[in-house]
């Protein structure tokens, strides 16, 4: 009988580390941590100093939180799977985007492709017109856009060509046709059907369940089944059941 407790004890222990492995993966899953652009006009920087803006990130779309840092955010930009689209890292305000546990659905952000109308462009260094050009871009030729910034009274489109990362004014190549991010976004109220006085609005807010709950509650309640076992089916308990089985027959 003493083996047969040891046996299921031992079981009961397994099934526990199991569902803790499987409830703690899964809750590292759900925390990688990103952030959504909800704003205009939020700038990705290149340094945590926020003194060098690249360019304005999509709103509605999302940024990977590498970093936290006390009012900045290391993050990455993730435009496409397309090996032209590499990611790029830089920071961000903390308190201009907004915080996300759950992962997005792709895309994280729009992957435009721009291509150059004038006969060529130059693709500069920095969003200014004196600015030292890193290379040429010829008609026709494709640019991998990720923001925009207006600087000198022209709007300026950073873009990747040939390898480098540069800056074109955006009269000489396509507009980028960005559409927003299929997730809605959050708190958009109704311009066009107003609520009556008899109507009771719903809240459809998804509740998130917490990861750490759900291991406290397994773990309780395998904790429980094992305590239950121990009382049913130790020997000195199991001898104690059969007296009294006994003495009421």
């Amino acid at each position: 009988m003493l083996k047969k407790s040891i046996l299921i004890v031992a079981c009961l222990l397994s099934i526990t580390l199991v569902a803790l492995i499987v409830v703690t993966n899964l809750a590292h899953a759900d925390t990688a941590n990103w952030a959504r652009i909800l704003k205009d006009d939020v700038y990705l920087y290149k340094t945590e100093n926020i003194d060098q803006p690249l360019f304005i990130l999509e709103k509605s779309y999302y940024v990977r939180v590498l970093q936290e840092f006390d009012s900045v955010l290391q993050v990455e930009v993730i435009p496409s799977n397309d090996v032209e689209f590499v990611p790029i890292v830089g920071y961000v305000i903390r308190s201009e985007v907004s915080m996300c546990v759950t992962p997005p659905v792709e895309p994280y952000y729009p992957a435009e492709v721009l291509t150059v109308t004038a006969d060529s462009v130059d693709i500069k260094l920095s969003p200014v017109p004196s600015s030292t050009s890193i290379l040429a871009a010829l008609n026709l030729q494709p640019l991998y856009y990720y923001g925009k910034q207006e600087n000198y009274g022209t709007t300026w489109y950073y873009v990747r060509y040939a390898g480098r990362f540069g800056y074109v004014d955006a009269r000489a190549v396509s507009q980028p046709q960005v559409a927003f991010h299929p997730t809605p976004l959050p708190n958009t109220p109704s311009s066009t059907t107003p609520t009556t006085p008899d109507e009771t609005p719903s809240d459809t807010t998804p509740v998130e369940s917490s990861p750490t709950s759900e291991i406290l509650l397994i773990a309780f309640v395998v904790l429980f089944a094992v305590g239950l076992t121990l009382a049913l089916f130790l020997p000195g308990n199991f001898k104690k059941r059969n007296n009294v089985f006994e003495q009421d027959i």
